[in-house]
């Protein structure tokens, strides 16, 4: 890892030093695809963290692989079948509440694969959470090519969700539009510009274990994807 990132990760830490640990939360799917967009036809993403409350919100540190390859090996369009190794991130994000129901965060992903780094992550959010169980939020990440530093190569991925929480069950009920702006799009091109659905429906169990069941429509529907997983935090 480059000082760089470093220079990221440790601030983070040493701000939360001081902080008392609020929560850690372990989290992780497995993803059957009926294309070759991923490799394979089923992946698996795991994911780790642990906020530590502050004055500020809360500060999460946290490591997510995803992309891990499980199922067999589908050709590319060339006809080509081979192993991708996994996405490995590394993250940092600082939540600030604005007031009961207004809040923001920003933070930093550092994406590598095979030990080298891949992508820079920087993002910001934004949430309102409403008093009927409805809640809406946005992320925005740019993805900076660590090869190539070029502004104009640089995708920006925007996520809007929209959920709600029902009232006579322990189910939250979310959409997620994702739609990433590619870099060639800055240039007045957007073939490689794609978005993706993502439906979820999660057992909100206050504590504990809480699964969930997933559907996404992938890459403007090149895609589709049936996910089951699983959060815990303590």
């Amino acid at each position: 890892m480059k000082k760089s990132t470093l220079a990221l990760i440790v601030p983070a830490i040493l701000l939360s030093g001081a902080a008392m640990a609020d929560s850690t939360y372990v989290t992780g799917n497995v993803q059957a695809h009926d294309s070759n967009l991923h490799g394979s036809g089923m992946t698996s993403t795991l994911e780790a963290g642990h906020t530590f409350d502050n004055s500020f919100g809360g500060l999460t540190l946290l490591t997510e692989f995803d992309g891990i390859q499980l199922g067999s090996l589908k050709a590319n369009d060339d006809g080509v079948k081979s192993n991708s190794p996994a996405y490995v991130t590394l993250g940092a994000e600082q939540s600030f509440a604005i007031n009961e129901n207004l809040w923001m965060a920003v933070g930093y992903h550092h994406l590598m694969a095979n030990g080298k780094e891949v992508q820079y992550r920087p993002l910001v959010k934004i949430g309102y959470n409403f008093d009927n169980g409805i809640s809406i939020s946005n992320r925005t990440r740019a993805h900076i090519d660590a090869a190539d530093k070029n502004a104009n190569d640089m995708d920006v991925r925007f996520d809007n969700r929209i959920a709600y929480t029902l009232t006579d069950a322990a189910v939250t009920l979310s959409y997620n539009n994702v739609y990433v702006l590619a870099g060639d799009a800055h240039n007045g091109d957007s073939r490689d510009s794609a978005m993706d659905h993502e439906l979820r429906a999660t057992w909100n169990k206050s504590e504990g274990v809480q699964p969930y069941v997933e559907y996404r429509n992938q890459a403007d529907n090149y895609n589709n994807a049936f996910v089951v997983g699983a959060s815990y935090s303590w």
